[in-house]
């Protein structure tokens, strides 16, 4: 672990007494320690994407959700009480520590000036009994009584028995879908409730305790977590499934973000080729001159297929619609509740690419990602084989990546190619390491 994580690298605030580190330090050397080991190696260089990323690692490890908001204070240092009990405890179990308490031990026996064998490392003092502390001492411990009622009772302990959660689509498989959300938290306690669609937490809406119902929208295809949560605490995640009728195209102003406009090509299909054309994109009344992303999604009924045991192979190339410096392909393969995504691009575009398996987000502003740089105007054969857990990437018949990782997505939920500019897909076969092919398509019948 780098250098700065074992030090002190902090000044003693107001907070702080002699034995030690203050409770506002140590919150910052943790949230630093949780972004080096998540890969980053200067915590203040963070971005939108990096404290979203740590946020849903966090929440996977722990089961508690600790908004951006919350992340991007705590390593600012921007707070000024500490943060709840169930927030301390999921950012120090996260480095597997048993509990913020322990955590706060140790980092104090690390300095050498806190306990030692739960000994306070000063002279003792002699201790005559005087009735003027005893009182005092009666109301501190029926203080410390009841304040461990109220821990008992705050949200972080909060079982999913507590509370109910459902979800009925309106229509079949549309899209926009609106969906009717049924809840129930009224015998928990907290300060705010919330529902999230899916894992973009811009997506995130705010609940009354006392109703019971929330419809919302669903813009795109494909298989949502939607989550319940009490604070920043996930109580229940439910699933929803919108599954497309073959290939399903659109826009997005932004990579990940934004509302998607739709596209329908009269035929998908061209030369042999999954393809969409400059005319596709005019037709469906989207502008090409912007800098926008375009999808291609497919996501069927049903996969039946472990995200931990498959084998992906296509064909890819780039078509730029307008002026693209660096152009990009992001082969992605959708799971129930991750995905395996990776980015190619140009030689000299690599800084910008990215690879996402299991628990490991790679970002190309941090690691050497330069094998993922190839000439995407040409043709390129890309095969990704995951086998047990173990994932490799091949782009033209030669291994570029493999790492190996513990977190499962599940099933396969589909199938999404998006671009900075258009993208051409051929000859694909997704197919069981036991040989059971799932979809195929060389596109010559259509």
């Amino acid at each position: 672990m780098p250098g700065f994580l074992l030090q002190n690298p902090f000044k003693s605030h107001s907070n702080s007494n002699q034995t030690g580190l203050s409770d506002k330090e140590l919150v910052k050397i943790c949230l630093a320690e949780i972004s080096h080991k998540s890969g980053y190696a200067d915590a203040k260089a963070l971005r939108q994407r990096d404290f979203e990323f740590l946020s849903n690692e966090i929440e996977n490890s722990t089961g508690v959700l600790i908004s951006i908001s919350t992340i991007k204070r705590l390593l600012n240092g921007q707070f000024n009480h500490l943060p709840q009990a169930a927030t301390l405890n999921a950012i120090t179990a996260y480095l597997g520590y048993g509990s913020w308490q322990e955590f706060r031990k140790i980092k104090q026996q690390e300095t050498g000036l806190g306990t030692t064998n739960g000994t306070v490392n000063r002279k003792k003092r002699k201790f005559r009994f005087s009735y003027r502390i005893f009182i005092p001492v009666i109301a501190v411990t029926l203080f410390l009584l009841s304040a461990s009622l109220v821990y008992l009772l705050k949200p972080g302990n909060v079982e999913e028995k507590d509370v109910s959660f459902s979800v009925k689509k309106t229509t079949s498989n549309d899209i926009p879908n609106t969906v009717v959300f049924t809840y129930d938290v009224t015998k928990v306690n907290g300060d705010s409730f919330f529902i999230q669609q899916s894992w973009d937490r811009d997506r995130r809406v705010k609940i009354e305790k006392n109703k019971h119902t929330l419809t919302d929208i669903y813009y795109e295809p494909g298989y949502h977590n939607a989550k319940l949560m009490v604070n920043d605490q996930v109580v229940k995640t439910i699933d929803v499934s919108i599954p497309t009728k073959g290939w399903f195209f659109f826009s997005k102003p932004g990579l990940f973000k934004g509302l998607p406009s739709r596209i329908t090509p009269k035929m998908p299909v061209k030369n042999g080729v999954l393809s969409l054309t400059r005319d596709d994109i005019v037709a469906s009344k989207v502008n090409p001159e912007l800098p926008n992303f375009y999808y291609y999604t497919l996501f069927p009924e049903a996969c039946n297929v472990e995200s931990d045991n498959f084998i992906l192979k296509a064909r890819i190339r780039f078509k730029a619609v307008n002026n693209v410096t660096c152009p990009m392909i992001m082969p992605e393969i959708c799971e129930q509740s991750n995905s395996l995504y990776f980015f190619t691009t140009l030689p000299g575009c690599t800084s910008n690419t990215g690879v996402n398996v299991g628990e490991h987000l790679l970002n190309g502003k941090t690691t050497d990602l330069s094998s993922f740089g190839v000439d995407i105007y040409q043709w390129q054969d890309m095969e990704v084989i995951v086998q047990n857990k173990t994932a490799r990437i091949f782009i033209g018949n030669r291994e570029i990546f493999s790492a190996a990782y513990t977190r499962s997505g599940g099933l396969i939920t589909g199938l999404t190619f998006t671009s900075n500019g258009l993208c051409e897909i051929d000859d694909i076969s997704l197919r069981g390491t036991d040989g059971k092919v799932v979809y195929e398509n060389d596109f010559e019948q259509q």
